[in-house]
């Protein structure tokens, strides 16, 4: 039980290690940014597609950048495998309809429609708790939980405002929701960058000499 207990703490160490130059909330904002610029210029659909097909390339090469150099390559175990559990795909049910009913309460007006639009931010806020504690169990910090009450206090501030069209709410709430996960991002990733900072041959030679 201990040894198992043990496993756990240094898997979440591990993560913690590999994960700490806050380029996965980066990314994250990222791509809840581009979402937001859908709502109202179609044409960004092309930088989603190009997100989500070179994500694991341009991930890599910011890795390659700032934290290989300062800490070398860890391999999680099972770091390529999607994340386990229904959590993930309710999240996905939620978020997809809110932001499905935003964007044809747009064309269409229907009741119902423009009721699930109005609470679209809470319902996507909703959506965001579930990577908030995946983020939580694999790394051990409670922290991925502030970003998670943040979005869903602020869903359900922006629902309850008054706007001229539900498009408008979303896209607000969308854009501050990414830059918020990019201001984490970026936060972590200069904290990462000054805590192991690259020496070269000759710094590396002098501190050895003392």
């Amino acid at each position: 039980m201990n040894e198992e207990i043990d496993l756990v703490k240094l898997e979440q160490a591990t993560f913690r290690t590999a994960n700490q130059d806050g380029l996965t909330e980066f990314w994250m904002g990222l791509m809840i940014s581009a979402l937001a610029i859908l709502l109202v210029e179609t044409i960004s659909v092309v930088i989603i597609a190009l997100l989500i097909v070179f994500q694991a390339v341009y991930i890599e090469k910011m890795k390659a950048r700032f934290t290989y150099p300062r800490i070398g390559k860890v391999k999680l175990r099972g770091e390529n495998e999607m994340p386990p559990g229904y959590g993930w795909v309710l999240a996905i049910f939620i978020m997809l309809p809110a932001i499905a009913s935003v964007m044809i309460s747009s064309r269409y007006e229907n009741d119902i429609l423009l009721l699930i639009a109005r609470w679209a931010p809470l319902l996507f806020g909703i959506g965001l708790a579930q990577p908030a504690a995946y983020f939580v169990e694999r790394s051990g910090l409670n922290r991925y939980y502030g970003i998670g009450v943040a979005s869903i206090l602020l869903g359900l501030v922006l629902s309850l405002l008054e706007f001229t069209t539900p498009v408008y709410r979303m896209t607000l709430y969308m854009a501050l929701v990414g830059i918020l996960f990019i201001l984490a991002g970026v936060t972590s990733l200069v904290r990462f960058v000054r805590k192991y900072p690259i020496l070269d041959l000759e710094e590396v030679s002098d501190e050895q000499d003392r």
